[in-house]
């Protein structure tokens, strides 16, 4: 999620903006689900119930303090 933070406040010319809103089209294998990176990182942000998280990200504080959240769950 701390990648996913800066990846959504770089600007749209920079070359991993554009890779990581790229959609490939490739096929996978029978029986394995067509999940992404960004699938996995939409799971997660829904776990931690965040509302409006493309525009938490842009406070950069508040961002920070929803990425150690579940850091602080394990050392616990």
């Amino acid at each position: 999620m701390g990648w996913l933070g800066h990846v959504e406040i770089m600007q749209e010319t920079r070359m991993v903006k554009a890779i990581h809103s790229w959609k490939p089209i490739s096929k996978r294998l029978i029986g394995r689900p067509k999940t992404s990176w960004k699938d996995d990182v939409g799971k997660d942000i829904q776990k931690l119930k965040v509302p409006n998280w493309k525009a938490r990200v842009q406070d950069r504080r508040r961002w920070n303090e929803l990425v150690e959240r579940p850091k602080l769950c394990i050392k616990s």
